[in-house]
């Protein structure tokens, strides 16, 4: 092949890459805008007239992104704010956050292996983990401490516990999916077999949390999660949110669309009495789960831990912690996400999920590029 043959193919995969990456930005901002407008139409605004929100929209949050040459669109900002029924120009756009911001603070191309599960015992070794029982590896099963083993030996060794398990898949799942649970109770071989060969090729089975008594009478049948979202900039973790998700009524853990509900949890450890729903709707009082006295336990510990162990995967800017906090009051880590969601910080909050810290990011995004060399953004379309 020629260098003249070899250039033009390289030209030609570079304007196909930077179409596909395109294109999947697009079908990226129309899904998410998709889904937020029904949130938006679930949560309504009353109270808070179009005059207003309009007036709001024009005169603060525009002028605000028009200095940077981007104007978002209002219902991003009415949505955010539903709340407190504010705006704050600071909000970040789902579909900007997702398609440009995240892509340029995280490194995609280490997605993948450090948030697979079946490593994060490993990245986090000295930080107390759920109990691993047996993996999955792309096919091959493997002991708690990653020996070869049969399937039979698997199911064996599942089935030995006297607590349920929960079967999770390694990688590339959200909001609860990808998981299945092993009753303690009546679980035969053959139950656990099927299971195993109806999830994914690569999955880690790990024993329940006896969570904390505190957070069993909010539901005590399922972990309550606390999401912690950090950002690593200026040498310093900075914890930007702390949330507390409960699972829907009659669930067995977390996932979205379950009902389940999430809440602000305050510097003081007590929970904001107003809860966000994955169904779009917005309950006050704590919706029956917790009165004004619950204070979440650990809470200054689990912070602390945060800012210890964020620069071990330095790769990713912008984290989301998920932790749950056993009997003993010990803090444990569930697994870190390198791609959070909004929804436990913007829209239970109403505040900018970066804080005082977003000017800077979106000047450094659209101005500075001091990150751009650090990650590359084609990578979104994989």
């Amino acid at each position: 092949m020629s260098k003249e043959n070899l250039l033009q193919y390289e030209e030609e995969y570079a304007k196909a890459l930077s179409l596909a990456r395109e294109k999947k930005k697009l079908a990226l901002t129309k899904t998410i805008e998709h889904e937020e407008l029904v949130h938006l139409e679930a949560l309504g605004l009353e109270g808070w007239s179009e005059e207003e929100r309009i007036a709001t929209y024009t005169e603060g949050v525009v002028p605000y992104w028009e200095k940077f040459g981007y104007v978002p669109k209002r219902f991003w900002f009415e949505l955010f704010g539903t709340r407190d029924n504010r705006m704050d120009p600071r909000f970040m756009p789902t579909d900007f956050y997702y398609a440009e911001i995240m892509p340029y603070i995280c490194n995609a191309q280490q997605w993948r292996g450090l948030t697979n599960k079946a490593y994060v015992e490993y990245i986090f070794s000295d930080v107390k983990q759920p109990r691993t029982v047996i993996l999955k590896s792309e096919g091959a099963y493997l002991d708690e401490k990653r020996n070869l083993i049969s399937e039979d030996k698997a199911v064996a060794l599942c089935l030995e516990r006297k607590t349920d398990l929960f079967v999770k898949v390694s990688s590339g799942t959200s909001g609860g999916s990808g998981i299945s649970i092993i009753k303690a109770t009546d679980s035969t071989a053959d139950d656990v077999r099927k299971i195993f060969r109806a999830t994914d090729p690569s999955f880690i089975v790990q024993e329940k949390v006896d969570q904390h008594p505190v957070l069993d009478s909010i539901n005590s049948n399922s972990i309550s999660t606390i999401r912690i979202l950090s950002l690593l900039m200026d040498d310093k973790v900075y914890i930007e949110s702390a949330a507390l998700r409960i699972a829907g009524p009659d669930t067995p853990f977390m996932k979205i669309y379950d009902d389940g509900v999430t809440t602000e949890i305050l510097e003081d450890g007590r929970l904001h009495p107003r809860v966000f729903s994955d169904l779009g709707k917005w309950y006050d009082n704590g919706r029956g789960y917790f009165d004004d006295s619950l204070k979440v336990p650990a809470m200054d510990k689990i912070y602390e831990e945060v800012r210890r162990i964020h620069p071990r995967v330095g790769h990713f800017k912008c984290v989301g912690w998920d932790f749950a906090v056993d009997r003993e009051g010990n803090h444990l880590l569930l697994e870190y996400n390198a791609y959070p969601a909004l929804g436990c910080t913007q829209i239970t909050r109403c505040k900018p999920v970066f804080n005082e810290r977003t000017d800077w990011i979106l000047e450094d995004y659209f101005e500075r590029r001091t990150w751009a060399k650090n990650h590359r953004q084609d990578l979104l379309i994989q």
